[in-house]
């Protein structure tokens, strides 16, 4: 079978969430580093030895033939700027009196190592999709009153993880969860580094006592999901705090609009504003034969002074009245119309 992972299982009596013992991700991690260095130097080595002997040409780059829009064969000099950063350190031939800083010919790579440190952060970054796959795979078995009780997982031949974990229901029954890895490959323009990109995957079925009610994979997703919420929701009432400082002056804008609005709607009501608004009728509308009508005029003035008087009663209880303001402001109410209508509505 292999090396059994040594772990007490005293250490599960309480533990509902499954969570691969860090010895068994250490030999994973290990195993992708390992075969994607090597990957990486077979590469290194190969384009270390295309670029001497392209020097040793008189060339001073690589090309392929491509045809163009009038059905010509012709050269398409490579550029190689896209695998600069990435898992191999590259030095290029410097171009005299460059037009940019760097001064790199890109067409002219000279020779590459392996950056290690990078390959390794691309092997842990590949060994926790690996390792959350497992562990979402045996808590999609375990139910949330479920109780692991052992891990049984050791590594098999070529670094594979297989074995069992043990656990208990809530009535007591005892039940094993079976998993074993499999591994896939993806190389060169293939894979996700361009290199080489290990793939896992695992199967898992669960024998014994049956698993019953929700699992813990799921209030994970829910927990996870949840989170998401709270953190977007908690985003948004930060934002809307930028928009506190301009609501907190609306009862006093709405205040002073009112009083402009009905000191010009009562002056629009008087004999001279009358008159007025006849001269100003009869000058736009005298070439239709059309008449002013002093009562519909005499209506709307009304409508429109009752509701300034109104907004005037009713914003009286927010102004210099904070705390109140304060309470009405939220994510459904931060805008003057808002304000407008919890007012005309108290």
């Amino acid at each position: 079978m292999g090396e059994r992972s040594t772990l007490n299982p005293n250490n599960f009596a309480k533990q509902m969430t499954f969570k691969l013992p860090t010895e068994l991700a250490k030999h994973l991690e290990q195993e992708i580093y390992e075969k994607l260095t090597s990957a990486v130097e077979l590469r290194a080595a190969e384009w270390n030895g295309d670029w001497t002997a392209r020097e040793q040409r008189g060339e001073t780059y690589h090309f392929y033939m491509q045809i163009n829009r009038k059905g010509e064969e012709v050269e398409k000099k490579i550029n190689w700027f896209k695998h600069v950063g990435g898992l191999l350190n590259i030095e290029f031939f410097q171009i005299p009196n460059p037009t940019w800083s760097s001064g790199n010919d890109y067409y002219r790579p000279k020779s590459c190592i392996v950056n290690y440190e990078a390959c390794r952060e691309n092997a842990k970054a590949q060994t926790r999709h690996s390792v959350g796959l497992l562990e979402s795979r045996i808590n999609g078995h375990l139910a949330v009153t479920d109780k692991i009780t052992d891990i049984n997982l050791a590594l098999g031949n070529g670094y594979f993880i297989e074995g069992f974990v043990i656990g208990t229901t809530e009535k007591g029954e005892e039940f094993k969860i079976y998993t074993k890895m499999i591994w896939n490959y993806r190389y060169g323009a293939n894979s996700a580094n361009g290199y080489l990109t290990q793939y896992v995957q695992f199967r898992s079925d669960r024998r014994g006592a049956r698993q019953e009610g929700k699992t813990v994979l799921q209030r994970a997703t829910e927990a996870e999901i949840q989170a998401k919420k709270d953190a977007k929701q908690a985003e948004l009432v930060a934002k809307n705090e930028s928009k506190w400082a301009r609501f907190v002056v609306l009862p006093d804008q709405i205040n002073r609009w009112a009083d402009k609005q009905i000191k010009k709607h009562e002056k629009m009501l008087t004999e001279a504003g009358i008159k007025k608004e006849e001269e100003n009728y009869n000058k736009m509308y005298n070439w239709y034969n059309a008449k002013f009508d002093l009562e519909n005029y005499k209506r709307w003035v009304n409508e429109e002074l009752t509701e300034a008087r109104t907004y005037k009663e009713r914003v009286q209880k927010f102004l210099n009245n904070e705390p109140v303001v304060r309470e009405m402001f939220s994510l459904t109410c931060n805008t003057r119309d808002d304000f407008k209508a919890r007012v005309w509505n108290s």
